[in-house]
C-alpha cells in the first residue's frame, strides 16, 4: 500500500530546451531531503547537444 504520492516532473535540457523525459520524485524523502536537492544532481544525455547536460525539472500539471 502506498504511503505517499510522488510528483511527476518534466525533464528538459538547460542548453537547448529539448524535452528529455519525465522523473518521479517524492516531495521529501526519508532523510528529509527535498526533490530540488535531488534534481540539482541529475544529469541526462541530450541528443540535440550530443553530450551530458544538467537538466531543469518542472512539475507537470494534468487537467481533469
Amino acid at each position: 500500500m502506498p504511503r505517499g504520492k510522488r510528483t511527476v516532473f518534466a525533464v528538459t535540457c538547460t542548453e537547448s530546451g529539448n524535452r528529455l523525459g519525465t522523473v518521479r520524485f517524492h516531495k521529501q524523502d526519508k532523510s528529509a531531503i527535498g526533490w530540488k536537492e535531488h534534481a540539482k544532481k541529475l544529469k541526462k544525455y541530450c541528443p540535440k547537444c550530443k553530450k551530458q547536460v544538467a537538466v531543469k525539472c518542472k512539475e507537470e500539471r494534468h487537467s481533469k
